[in-house]
């Protein structure tokens, strides 16, 4: 009986759409972080440090300005109504041109001031060249974030894995071949096309102009709040460390560093997958405040069964599998791993909260939780690096016992069955 019970259950999660699309997405994350972890070990034997050192910068700087990409845009596209959808995608194609071409120049100009401090018309060139993604991007922006809001997670993902191997294979080449930093480079560029013409080949959209386009008003002023929340993420995912070297020393930042991106790595990887699947599907189900309820709810118990205990267990086995896999010169990190590790539980309970706020439009909700939380997450920082590295990290695992909080604050105010409920959620 019970194992009848048992395949039952597990029939029911293979055919429920949210966990396929987060099993496909979580998939390709992992092959992505296997991937260059491999490119990772060859390329410290290709490249001496200052080479290493100089790709850093240019890839951090392109990160940094990236970021600037998740304007919102696309996420309005995913929430819209089916009556709006296309005035939406209409208005959207032309604001991905402008945003895209913006942040092309932007990174250029920045480029050069860099290289200025430097004194390096290398840097320059390298970051140059990574701004060429961007006049790429428009041109399948529309597609891939139509996919996504069908629920055709499937094709992400294997478009993703497809665009990160052959950039991961093509830097092993280029390294082996001797072209030094610019084996790190080029790669980034030529693979955009992957993307481009594998998401125009899964999606077919035009313009239909017959139809008038959205206010571009309406889509920015719901971007900007998701802006917003993603600068605040992308700070509190790097700050950290250069707070460490500036409080502690760069061997100190090095050491938090390893530890961070061994200890986060592969949870946050199942997190952002998490997330792309669940905004996707709870945008599905948007007009039906009971089935959005139902469906946060079961994505809960998903992190709760599934994602908590995957990520403690990779921390408890850290004083195992840290030197056994990255040496014994890292075991000084592992107190600091454990703790980075164990401060991705909490984590997702905030993100979904921030999924289905989005998907319901309150997004300047979300804005001011994560404007808050960044303000709580520098100020933690500032205070346990009183105690070395493992205060910093214990300082980020404490404060993301917020994450919690922040979620059920939330439901209580969203899933009130009172009619004004939502109103009173986006007043705050």
């Amino acid at each position: 009986m019970k194992v009848n019970q048992l395949r039952n259950k597990i029939g029911n999660l293979i055919q429920n759409r949210f966990v396929r699309n987060a099993s496909w997405i979580g998939a390709s994350e992992l092959v992505n972080r296997v991937t260059r972890l491999i490119t990772a070990i060859i390329l410290a034997r290709y490249l001496s440090p200052l080479e290493f050192g100089i790709a850093a910068v240019a890839l951090t700087t392109n990160d940094l300005i990236k970021v600037l990409a998740q304007n919102g845009i696309g996420a309005k596209i995913i929430q819209a109504k089916d009556s709006e959808l296309e005035s939406v995608c209409r208005t959207a194609y032309r604001l991905n041109w402008y945003f895209c071409g913006g942040l092309f120049i932007l990174q250029c100009l920045v480029a050069f001031c860099i290289a200025y401090y430097y004194q390096s018309t290398d840097i320059a060139l390298m970051i140059a060249t990574l701004a060429l993604v961007y006049l790429m991007m428009p041109f399948a922006l529309v597609e891939a974030f139509l996919i996504q809001r069908q629920n055709r997670l499937n094709v992400t993902a294997v478009i993703g894995v497809s665009q990160t191997a052959t950039d991961n294979v093509l830097t092993v080449l280029l390294a082996l071949s001797g072209l030094g930093v610019w084996a790190v480079i080029l790669p980034k560029v030529v693979v955009g096309p992957i993307w481009v013409f594998g998401t125009l080949s899964q999606q077919t959209w035009r313009a239909d102009k017959s139809i008038s386009p959205a206010k571009a008003s309406t889509i920015l002023n719901y971007g900007k709040a998701i802006l917003g929340s993603e600068v605040n993420k992308a700070l509190r995912l790097n700050v950290d460390t250069m707070l460490v070297a500036f409080f502690l020393g760069l061997e100190a930042s090095g050491i938090y560093f390893f530890a961070k991106n061994a200890g986060l790595g592969i949870s946050l990887s199942l997190i952002n997958a998490f997330n792309t699947s669940l905004f996707a599907h709870l945008c599905d189900l948007r007009n039906s405040d009971d089935e959005v309820k139902a469906a946060f709810s079961s994505a809960l118990k998903t992190i709760l069964f599934i994602l908590a205990p995957l990520i403690f267990l990779q921390g408890s086995l850290a004083y195992w599998y840290v030197p056994w896999v990255f040496g014994e010169q890292w075991t000084s990190a592992i107190p600091v791993l454990m703790l980075m590790c164990f401060s991705a539980i909490p984590r997702p309970f905030a993100e979904a909260t921030s999924e289905l706020l989005k998907a319901k439009g309150l997004v300047n909700v979300d804005l001011k939780w994560n404007t808050l939380f960044t303000g709580a997450f520098l100020m933690a920082i500032c205070i346990g690096q009183l105690a070395g590295i493992v205060g910093v990290a214990f300082a980020v695992f404490a404060v993301h016992l917020l994450c919690p909080c922040y979620c059920v604050w939330s439901m209580k105010r969203f899933f009130n069955h009172h009619p004004k409920s939502a109103m009173q959620l986006a007043s705050y």
